[in-house]
């Protein structure tokens, strides 16, 4: 039992390794990846919100897909929710 608890053990380690060495490298494409979007400082809002009223209703619209009762809830902070009165009204 021991002898096949090692080879077993062993053949993890080996498949893992494998997966790892295969998973690297590649590319050598010199293209960054745009940053994600950042946040209002001490909050979990992103700058977008404050910026347009587009931003705030697809903030909202993330927000209603992606919450669930066993998500923490945001830190709102001071963000300023931007406004526009010329704009027609939108979905949520």
């Amino acid at each position: 039992m021991q002898k096949t608890l090692m080879k077993t053990r062993w053949l993890a380690v080996v498949g893992g390794a494998s997966l790892l060495a295969a998973c690297g490298g590649g590319g050598g494409n010199s293209t960054t990846q745009a940053p994600g979007p950042t946040l209002v400082v001490g909050t979990d809002v992103p700058v977008a919100v404050e910026q347009s009223a587009k931003g705030v209703i697809d903030f909202a619209q993330t927000q209603l897909v992606a919450t669930s009762e066993s998500s923490e809830p945001l830190v709102l902070g001071d963000a300023k929710l931007s406004t526009d009165d010329a704009a027609e009204p939108a979905d949520i």
